[in-house]
């Protein structure tokens, strides 16, 4: 059973309930994880502080080794982290390969910068003085991650962190926990006691006692906007630093000469990865109004070619959303736009075929303008 890991061990912590893992393509309890509280928190935070005096003090040399055989095992274990990946998180089995492919490329990347990035000379106006400038490590830094892509977007925080000398609490999502316990408990067991800790649960329960605590210097986020706000109000106050990757709605712009079957390609990969479920993904599509009927026709002809399934189908193009909410809200933009004239081409239901899963059809709606909310 999946545990808390604090302090060099797997515990249930505080916890006195369990939080179900859902696979989106079936609607199956596919695994649990404790539903921690704030006294885990605290703990996490006790332990990476008490590991960070020794932590800091480890050659740049001996951290980059460390990372460099996290990245092996990650290699070593990369048919089960997908697997856990795709059952977790539902996106085909293609896309988490190439998000594993990232995986472990950026532990190795960072075990090279950390071993090089220790500080520089400067010259100096006096032939009597010598300047320099030393990098050091903050202290334990708190990984609140997304669910979207839970391993690659935990990488780009954790290994920066560990290479610089920094200890780490990491909070995955609740709906995806279980590939981040696997990575800690197969890829990061190496690590001295303290310095990888995980608390799992619900934000307001185990995220924000990290956001508030004067002993936690640095808050890493991927995530909404609305909760980067709220933790750049509560961080505020201590001057502590952030880093926040938050959400958008990104515009795709297609040029006059662009040829209609290339555009309709590269808008597919781009608004639908992840059943269009990235930060990044395309959103909003801009048209030459003199070629706007040919570009449109390729682009929903390519669209409705597309195919909805599980994602270790392989022939799934696009995998289920996360969960019913998440769907629900899609459909609540795609009403609010028809309500106020706007068209669906094609898709803008759930698909009769597939009764259990978060699925949703791929969409194109035209007639939008920007004061409808699909266009905020």
């Amino acid at each position: 059973m999946p545990l808390q890991f604090i302090n060099g061990e797997f515990t249930m912590g505080s916890a006195t309930e369990m939080i179900d893992v859902i696979d989106p393509a079936t609607e199956k309890t596919i695994g649990e994880a404790p539903r921690g509280l704030e006294k885990d928190a605290l703990a996490a935070i006790a332990a990476a502080k008490l590991a960070f005096s020794d932590w800091k003090r480890t050659s740049a040399n001996v951290r980059a080794t460390m990372l460099h055989e996290a990245a092996a095992k990650m290699r070593a274990h990369q048919e089960k982290i997908v697997e856990i990946l795709t059952r977790e998180e539902g996106k085909p089995l293609p896309e988490n390969e190439e998000e594993f492919e990232w995986l472990a490329t950026t532990f190795d990347y960072y075990a090279e910068l950390g071993r090089h990035e220790r500080g520089r000379l400067l010259p100096s106006g006096e032939y009597t003085q010598l300047n320099f400038v030393v990098k050091e490590p903050f202290g334990p830094v708190a990984c609140i991650i997304p669910w979207n892509y839970p391993l690659l977007l935990l990488a780009w925080k954790l290994a920066p962190a560990l290479a610089a000398g920094n200890t780490v609490i990491i909070k995955p999502s609740e709906l995806t926990p279980l590939s981040t316990l696997y990575m800690v408990e197969h890829c990061f067991d190496h690590f001295p006691k303290g310095v990888i800790n995980v608390v799992t649960g619900y934000g307001k329960e185990v995220a924000e006692p990290l956001v508030k605590h004067r002993d936690v210097p640095v808050i890493a986020f991927t995530g909404s906007v609305a909760t980067g706000q709220r933790i750049a109000s509560l961080a505020s106050p201590m001057m502590k630093k952030l880093h926040l990757e938050l959400g958008g709605k990104d515009a795709f712009v297609i040029a006059e000469d662009t040829d209609p079957e290339f555009a309709a390609r590269a808008l597919a990969y781009a608004a639908l990865a992840n059943a269009g479920q990235v930060c990044t993904s395309t959103e909003r599509v801009y048209i030459p109004q003199g070629r706007s009927k040919e570009l449109t026709e390729a682009i929903v002809s390519l669209v409705k070619q597309l195919k909805l399934g599980s994602g270790f189908d392989e022939d799934t193009d696009v995998g289920p959303m996360i969960g019913d909410s998440y769907r629900g809200k899609v459909e609540d933009h795609i009403k609010d736009a028809v309500a106020h004239g706007a068209r669906v081409l094609t898709g803008g239901r759930r698909p009769e075929s597939l009764s259990k899963g978060y699925f949703f059809e791929p969409t194109v709606i035209t007639g939008v303008d920007h004061s409808m909310k699909i266009m905020k």
